[in-house]
């Protein structure tokens, strides 16, 4: 296997660590398809409670949210934020600070950058384009791209869509392996394409499950060819308008939050992790290498209001939420086990629930929702961080969403002294 990036497993450091802390805990022994080999996946865990349970939390859901929140603080975040919606209202928790000078609290429409749940709504564009017949998910790329990348005549725009197209993801090249580097400059959205396109294919077109970064900055090169607009715009229209994210933008190269934030944190490899001096300041960034992947800033209520429109039916039909729901294994079962169209599945004890993951130097984020979009959790953590203590402090966030979700525990806990697998 050929070595990887550390940018890489930053990129991806929220599903290793998890996975890897699950894996101690004895509830996950399955691998993304990009770590190190592990021993081959067991069942997910048999649901502890009926759909109907888990829609009625019981009275001290907040209580035990909180101890989740809290726990996430301990394990190494400086601040947490959780928002809630749901048929009765909404609520928002804190825990921890947004800013490791000031000690100031986290406002509860803090904004932050959503990472790769920014898939979920280039996706919801790319479907909404395809209901209009301006594209087709089953066509290749070179449709409408020829030589994009020099298989587009074989890759489909669902491939790019679920993550199994086999490109490689331009995270992969050396030019990302320091994110206080590649944080710093512009990148063109082609030339990311063209780094991508310069590595080897994970497997040919369609054969599994592969995450690629460079797949969605494809996507965005796509909605922009066919529409002749930007993608900002295409997504504007087509999706933060509808469900009224009105504190949602693309940002091309601006790298400051506007409006109330938390300060991004990153520890930097090679740090003390158990140093709270060595967490960085890192909000302020160019966000152009995440772009179409996972470039967009929001806040916990406009992304409780995208799954809300998405899951309630207000954006896209029914078989087109179907085809998005569509399951591809990822190989990362019970905690992640599938992925459909720019969303995934968290393995919770009362069923899986569909949303998303990100991680992006600064910033994780948790966001899913039931069925129909009435219940919705968003989580967001201001520090990346890829060593032993990150896995514990996220998988408290899956702790987070199972109490809420399923009102109890998640059962796989981290354990003292335990790491999670190397990325």
């Amino acid at each position: 296997m050929r070595g990887r990036s550390k940018s890489r497993s930053r990129s991806r450091a929220l599903r290793r660590t998890i996975a890897g802390w699950a894996a101690v805990a004895g509830a996950l022994v399955g691998a993304t398809p990009a770590a190190a080999a592990l021993p081959a996946p067991v069942p997910a865990p048999a649901p502890h409670a009926s759909p109907q349970a888990s829609e009625r939390p019981g009275t001290d859901t907040r209580a035990q949210v909180q101890q989740a929140l809290d726990a996430m603080v301990k394990a190494g975040a400086p601040g947490v934020l959780a928002r809630v919606d749901e048929p009765t209202g909404s609520w928002t928790l804190t825990s921890g600070t947004a800013d490791l000078t000031t000690r100031q609290g986290i406002p509860h429409d803090a904004r932050f950058r959503i990472a790769s749940l920014t898939k979920g709504i280039v996706a919801t564009t790319v479907l909404r384009l395809a209901e209009a017949g301006q594209l087709e998910l089953d066509r290749p790329v070179a449709t409408w791209l020829p030589g994009a990348i020099h298989d587009a005549d074989r890759v489909t725009v669902r491939q790019l869509l679920n993550h199994t197209s086999g490109l490689a993801d331009h995270l992969d090249h050396p030019s990302f392996r320091d994110p206080q580097s590649y944080t710093r400059r512009t990148w063109q959205p082609q030339h990311l394409v063209e780094l991508a396109d310069g590595l080897p294919r994970a497997h040919p077109p369609g054969e599994r499950f592969t995450y690629s970064n460079a797949g969605y900055i494809l996507l965005g090169l796509l909605v922009e060819k066919v529409t002749g607009n930007r993608l900002g715009d295409e997504i504007e229209q087509r999706v933060l308008r509808p469900a009224g994210m009105t504190r949602t933008r693309l940002p091309l190269t601006d790298p400051h939050l506007h409006g109330p934030h938390a300060t991004g944190y990153l520890l930097p490899d090679g740090a003390d992790g158990t140093d709270p001096g060595a967490l960085k300041p890192f909000t302020e960034i160019n966000p152009s290498f995440a772009w179409a992947a996972y470039g967009l800033v929001s806040d916990a209520r406009d992304v409780n209001r995208f799954y809300r429109a998405l899951f309630g039916g207000r954006l896209i039909g029914p078989a087109s939420l179907e085809q998005m729901r569509t399951p591809v294994d990822t190989r990362q079962a019970p905690v992640f086990p599938h992925y459909g169209l720019g969303l995934e599945t968290a393995g919770l004890t009362c069923g899986e629930k569909w949303g998303g993951t990100g991680s992006i130097p600064g910033y994780v984020t948790f966001a899913f929702a039931g069925p129909e979009g009435k219940r919705r959790m968003t989580i967001s953590v201001n520090v990346q961080r890829n060593d032993p203590r990150a896995g514990e402090m996220l998988i408290h966030g899956v702790d987070a969403l199972n109490r809420y979700f399923c009102g109890k525990p998640y059962p796989a806990r981290p354990s003292a002294g335990s790491s999670p697998q190397t990325p």
